[in-house]
């Protein structure tokens, strides 16, 4: 095996662990979990008024899921990366060795 073939076979390699091992951690990072509490009764009102009126924000978008924001993007990058030095590679081992200069 010639050392380009070692060295992309090797970032291929790297480009995958990184896709499968380490996004899924970053995903996840940040999120704590929620737990849900049902009140028996209703909270007893005392009828004061507050001394600010808030009003409840309106609902926002939802963060798309982690694999919308990791493992797409991290799986375009290595598809690019891999066509790239593919190409590469057939024009050191082909085109390279198809043309050659005669000196007469």
């Amino acid at each position: 095996m010639k050392r380009f073939s070692r060295i992309a076979t090797l970032l291929v390699i790297l480009a995958a662990q990184a896709m499968f091992f380490v996004t899924p951690a970053l995903g996840t990072e940040g999120e704590e979990p929620t737990s849900t509490t049902i009140a028996e009764e209703p909270a007893p009102t005392s009828g004061i008024e507050p001394a600010v009126q808030m009003t409840t924000p309106e609902a926002t978008e939802p963060l798309p899921d982690w694999t919308y924001r990791y493992m797409i993007p991290t799986g375009i990058v290595l598809a690019v990366l891999v066509i790239v030095m593919t190409t590469i590679q057939y024009f050191t081992r082909v085109v390279r060795r198809r043309y050659r200069i005669v000196k007469e």
